[in-house]
């Protein structure tokens, strides 16, 4: 009896299952409540409970359970959810490569960036793309490595470029390395270190630091650093990633910091900020380009 129903439900999920049913379940992925989903495809909450329940009763099996106020998805919501998701991204995707051939463009590109990546190696990369191929679309998604590796395995991007702190959760993805540019320490335009020719890792330790977020592989690099001196910072430090942000409290407070090298010359050539003068240090690791060559690759982590 329950293969037959297997069978049964597996037919009407290919010929009874809806566009509606399928959006509000991908709008369920990103979003925490049933509510939220079922206004960001424009439906009441009634009308997403309807769909559900149908849905439900066609497949035969519980796919939605309440718990307290909040309806949370079985295991086999779960899996619909995610196929869902994943069916709705490759849908949007086709539609942007059925515009750019309308367009006449040749086709479309999606890469994830890293923070880092994003203000020397991916402007060069996609300016080097839209020379060779002019009548490429392209678009650019920021984000942290984690998130974009897991939008790289859905589908929802073409190729990553930045840095993994660690290889290993990573072993799907076709992974080559780029380069490995050194590390600059950096300080404000107007820091009194500015004006010193050679100064001494006393002196910059005796100063506030940014440093960048735990986990990351520039703080590995930080913290390796201040074991070589013995010796950490003395003042308070401000521990952020966002280099647009640490770039202006450069410029508002006297704060030293650590940033590649191409990335602080970008910067230093604008005037944003200075590279003070002391040994560079290791690389925390290449930047990469990832890209997901099987249908292994595009099944989520645990699929």
């Amino acid at each position: 009896m329950k293969r037959r129903v297997q069978r049964r439900s597996g037919k009407l999920l290919r010929n009874r299952l809806r566009m509606s049913q399928i959006e509000l379940l991908a709008a369920m992925e990103r979003s925490a409540t049933l509510s939220a989903a079922a206004r960001d495809v424009s439906l009441t909450q009634p009308a997403a409970s309807r769909l559900l329940n149908a849905l439900a009763a066609d497949l035969g099996m519980a796919l939605f359970e309440r718990v307290g106020r909040t309806l949370k998805p079985t295991a086999a919501g779960q899996a619909l959810v995610r196929k869902a998701a994943e069916f709705v991204a490759d849908l949007d995707r086709t539609q942007s490569d059925l515009e750019a051939i309308d367009e006449g463009l040749i086709g479309t590109t999606s890469i994830g960036a890293g923070v880092s990546s994003c203000y020397v190696l991916v402007p060069r990369a996609v300016t080097l793309l839209m020379k060779a191929a002019p009548r490429i679309a392209v678009s650019i998604r920021e984000g942290g490595m984690d998130e974009l590796a897991a939008r790289l395995r859905e589908g929802r991007i073409d190729l990553l470029v930045g840095r993994f702190e660690n290889e290993t959760p990573y072993q799907d993805i076709v992974i080559e390395k780029l380069y490995n540019p050194s590390v600059k320490v950096v300080c404000g335009p107007q820091h009194p270190l500015a004006r010193k020719r050679n100064p001494a890792w006393v002196e910059l330790l005796q100063e506030p630091w940014i440093v960048p977020e735990s986990g990351t592989p520039m703080r590995s690099a930080v913290e390796a650093l201040f074991r070589r001196q013995g010796a950490r910072p003395q003042s308070s430090l401000v521990e952020c990633s966002a280099i647009q942000a640490n770039v202006a409290l450069l410029n508002s407070l006297n704060l030293i910091w650590v940033l590649s090298e191409d990335v602080s010359e970008y910067f230093a050539r604008l005037g944003a900020l200075h590279i003070v003068n002391v040994p560079e240090l290791d690389a925390p690791g290449p930047f990469i380009v990832a890209t997901c060559a099987t249908v292994a690759c595009r099944r989520p982590p645990g699929a």
